[in-house]
């Protein structure tokens, strides 16, 4: 495996956690909030749906694991990173629809 493809999610989640609003839109406590939460817990991650592995009762691979687990990150990351756009337009209810995504990948 690319070392550069797998550490690309990573690079890409911790960048987006690390950034804080830019302009303070109606959702922006609540977005901050979030990621004061995810800074507080580095090792949270989210879950990702069951495999057809899984499924088949296969047990999974240290590396499919790392590979769910920076997957469900970046669709976190991707959530978020909506929320914030929408926050900066003054989109309230998709903003606070976009976050509402976020918290539920990470706690489905």
């Amino acid at each position: 495996m690319n070392l550069r493809i797998a550490a690309a999610p990573i690079v890409a989640f911790a960048v987006g956690f690390s950034m804080s609003p830019a302009a303070a839109g109606p959702c922006a406590d609540q977005i901050a909030e979030f990621e004061q939460f995810l800074q507080e817990h580095l090792g949270a991650a989210g879950t990702a749906p069951q495999s057809v592995g899984a499924q088949l009762e296969h047990q999974p691979t240290p590396a499919s694991i790392e590979r769910a687990r920076q997957n469900a990150k970046a669709e976190i990351a991707a959530a978020l990173a909506q929320a914030k756009t929408l926050d900066a337009e003054g989109k309230q209810d998709v903003c606070m629809d976009a976050l509402a995504k976020a918290k539920l990948l990470l706690n489905p």
